[in-house]
């Protein structure tokens, strides 16, 4: 029950997609979408937002998912930093 929730949250999230603004660092990678959101995606598959909060990102078939505190964002953008993670949810 808990993925075909999350499952229509990220798809109600496409409205707030990520721009192509992202950025590599040691840790993985800092993408800012489009309404301003700041997510930090880290190579353990760990999240974070800016402001607080945290969580897991996964891949999908065509973007990232992510998933902190039961707030679905989705993250189009090809970030080759970010190694792959899978849904463990």
């Amino acid at each position: 029950m808990q993925k075909i929730l999350l499952i229509c949250a990220l798809l109600a999230a496409m409205a707030a997609q990520a721009s192509a603004a992202d950025r590599c660092n040691a840790h993985g990678a800092v993408v800012t979408q489009t309404d301003g959101t700041v997510l930090y995606l880290g190579k353990n598959c760990d999240a974070a937002r800016k402001g607080g909060g945290t969580g897991r990102w996964w891949n999908a078939a065509s973007f990232l998912g992510v998933n902190i505190d039961g707030q679905a964002y989705m993250v189009t953008e090809e970030i080759d930093c970010l190694p792959f993670c899978e849904n463990s949810f």
